[in-house]
């Protein structure tokens, strides 16, 4: 992954908060140097809330005050609010600024007081809106919790859990496991985790300072698996996703295009073992169809590619493709999405400025691309435009796949100026769930979510959902 330093340094009127970026100081994702939680005894028989069954009942969102206060993100924020059924319960953990802004929001969309908990953080406390990711969301017998990874990279929003305990009934515990919520998705009988945290399980066990205790003949798969089935789900069968071997990306890549040189922030959002950094980026539960089989879409670049007669690339599309592949294997449906990796131009630098970035710690892989702009031509004088790729997913949104009260999916859009190119698939997104009976709730434009690395799911949290 891209050094958040190093980027920061190449892109510095880069939107904050990125879903990819932790505290300044422990950006560079090591987890042993972030924030460190106690580990406590597991549950009994934990069980995830489900990615896609059931009403949504009560859900979690968080606001730091500096983006509640930016458009269009309150519009996004708002449609939302709105669409979600009335007698949907929030809890809305805010910084103590927020409140006077995001209060009339759910009064504006007819949710009563009653159902919206309040959980105030000091200003101080650097909370974002990725409120998917901190923990994961699971019960036991009737009793709603928060369960916590042993360490997290953004320390503020490793308070939400403890400040939502305090003021709900909501319970905190933690695991000596390394997740992160938006890299979860809760089938039916299974759950999905990327591989990325997995790998970095098996690393923390492997440590100086291991939360676990492992034997001379323990397999460390296995043990990680199984306190996975401890303290996250006790019933559910895990299925791992990412590929076999690490992605060979290159983080920055140099080339001239037309007389024109150009530094690709290529692996921005990309993970080690999977394409993006959480699968529900590009991954979502369907449930089951009319035969009992359970559906899941994956997305695919090349799809988008073909639509929009552009070229991506930078978007592993042959790896979402051997993901699709491996999900078939292991029983699932799979249809295909298009998904959007495009690039923003973000300004321009020089060859002298990119070697001296070059030499800092987390800047080695710009080494390559210096060199590969010296053979294109470039020389020190040279105006370098820079490019930053992210994605645009529509796989990122809310599923109630619900007997009673029916299918409804809650769809971003980004069909907006300057995109409005992707209007197309925003209805292609539509159709493509109405033709799975969904009724379809097309959400405000969310454009400004995807360039810092994350859309609707990431900036919720399922607490309690109905029953099927």
């Amino acid at each position: 992954m891209v050094s958040a330093s190093i980027y920061r340094a190449l892109v510095p009127d880069a939107p904050l908060q990125l879903r990819t970026e932790g505290d300044p100081e422990t950006a560079a994702f090591e987890p042993r140097s972030m924030a460190v939680r106690e580990a406590r005894p597991g549950l009994e028989s934990p069980s995830l809330v489900s990615s896609y069954a059931g009403p949504i009942e009560r859900v979690l969102l968080c606001f730091p005050s500096q983006l509640a206060r930016k458009q269009p993100m309150a519009k996004a924020y708002k449609s939302v609010i709105k669409a979600l059924r009335p007698g949907t319960r929030f809890i809305v953990a805010h910084n103590e600024a927020a409140r006077a802004i995001v209060e009339p929001w759910f009064d504006e969309t007819g949710h009563p007081k009653k159902n919206i908990e309040f959980v105030p953080l000091p200003d101080y406390v650097g909370l974002t809106d990725w409120a998917e990711d901190a923990y994961v969301a699971l019960t036991e017998d009737g009793e709603s919790y928060l369960m916590e990874p042993w360490s997290f990279l953004r320390g503020g929003d490793a308070l939400i859990a403890d400040a939502v305990e305090e003021y709900t009934d909501v319970k905190a515990s933690s695991a000596p496991l390394i997740f992160q919520g938006g890299n979860c998705l809760i089938g039916s009988d299974f759950w999905l985790l990327g591989k990325d945290y997995f790998a970095d399980t098996i690393n923390l066990f492997a440590g100086d300072r291991p939360p676990v205790e492992v034997g001379p003949g323990d397999d460390p798969r296995k043990l990680a698996t199984d306190i996975f089935s401890r303290y996250v789900d006790a019933g559910r069968r895990l299925i791992l996703v990412g590929t076999r071997k690490p992605i060979p990306i290159a983080e920055y890549v140099g080339s001239e295009q037309d007389g024109v040189f150009y530094l690709d922030i290529a692996a921005n959002g990309a993970g080690s073992f999977q394409p993006i950094f959480h699968i529900d980026m590009f991954l979502t539960l369907v449930g089951e169809n009319e035969d009992g089989n359970f559906e899941v879409l994956v997305g695919s670049p090349a799809l988008a590619d073909e639509r929009l007669k552009t070229s991506s690339p930078f978007a592993l599309a042959d790896v979402y493709d051997g993901i699709a592949d491996d999900l078939t294997r292991e029983g699932l449906v799979v249809r295909r999405n298009p998904l959007v990796h495009r690039p923003t131009a973000v300004g321009r630098t020089t060859l002298p400025r990119l070697i001296e970035l070059s030499k800092q710690p987390g800047g080695e892989s710009l080494v390559a691309a210096v060199a590969q702009l010296r053979e294109a031509g470039a020389s020190d004088s040279t105006a370098i435009q820079l490019r930053d790729w992210h994605h645009i997913t529509w796989n990122n949104c809310l599923v109630e796949n619900d007997g009673a009260a029916g299918k409804h999916v809650y769809l971003p859009t980004f069909g907006h100026e300057p995109y409005d190119d992707l209007a197309d698939i925003d209805t292609v997104m539509k159709e493509l769930w109405e033709s799975l009976g969904f009724t379809v709730h097309l959400l405000a434009d969310f454009n400004a979510f995807a360039r810092r690395q994350g859309v609707v799911h990431c900036i919720k949290k399922y607490i309690r959902r109905g029953a099927a």
